[in-house]
């Protein structure tokens, strides 16, 4: 192709016809600049599809495993709504009740009380996607990041809420009950004054950690619902 451009340059300056030569090679400029605009275009566009393949292997990946993350927390959802009710009343229960004659009522609420509850998160696609989008600051990556503060905060929290379990309730009663039966074997401590305000402060560690748990379930469903939005784009 280049000798045949070439041989029609050469046949036009023989024949001195300059004129039609320059036009011819204007000709040949504009052929060259338009093949190198389609060029670019299709590599753009080439480029371009495999960005919208990655974002969307992103986002596929990054909805699997905000799914089951939102699965393991909406196990507890029901619990941590009924948590601080149920305090509330073992607390009047401890107070006015009879404790021997309803110690079917105590080993349940103690059961209840004793249940705990640590909170982790798969974050490796948030992290990633995260990572991958640091330039772009979106909607979905900056409710990605918000997410994943929650979820390190609840974790955190969670762990807490476990340790001062085990240190200050766990070890004042673990004298009194039989752990593996439930057996009740000394009802003393828990007619106690100190028990009660034990139970207030367990009380208020759990509203704090179902403060955090609600805000950390809202935002797991709003990037859901972003997620599939991208989606479906």
């Amino acid at each position: 192709m280049i000798k045949f451009f070439r041989h029609i340059r050469r046949s036009l300056i023989n024949s001195n016809q300059m004129v039609t030569y320059f036009k011819y090679a204007i000709g040949e400029i504009l052929l060259v600049v338009i093949g190198i605009l389609i060029a670019l275009g299709i590599n753009n566009w080439n480029e371009n599809r495999k960005k919208e393949k990655n974002e969307i292997i992103l986002l596929e990946k990054l909805q699997e495993e905000n799914t089951i993350n939102l699965g393991e927390v909406k196990r507890d959802s029901t619990y941590r709504e009924n948590l601080p009710k149920l305090m509330t009343r073992f607390n009047t229960f401890l107070k006015n009740g009879d404790l021997k004659l309803h110690k079917d009522s105590l080993q349940d609420y103690l059961a209840e009380i004793m249940r705990c509850t640590s909170y982790s998160f798969n974050q490796n696609n948030i992290v990633n996607y995260i990572n991958s989008h640091e330039s772009n600051a979106s909607d979905i990556t900056k409710e990605l990041a918000i997410l994943k503060g929650f979820q390190d905060d609840l974790q955190t929290i969670s762990n807490k809420g476990i340790d001062i379990r085990f240190s200050d309730f766990f070890n004042t009663i673990k004298a009194d009950v039989d752990f593996n039966s439930g057996e009740i074997i000394n009802y003393d401590k828990f007619k106690s004054l100190k028990f009660r305000n034990d139970i207030n402060i367990l009380l208020g560690i759990d509203r704090e950690i179902s403060n955090q748990f609600n805000s950390t379930l809202r935002q797991i469903r709003l990037v859901d619902s972003l997620i599939t939005e991208q989606l479906e784009r």
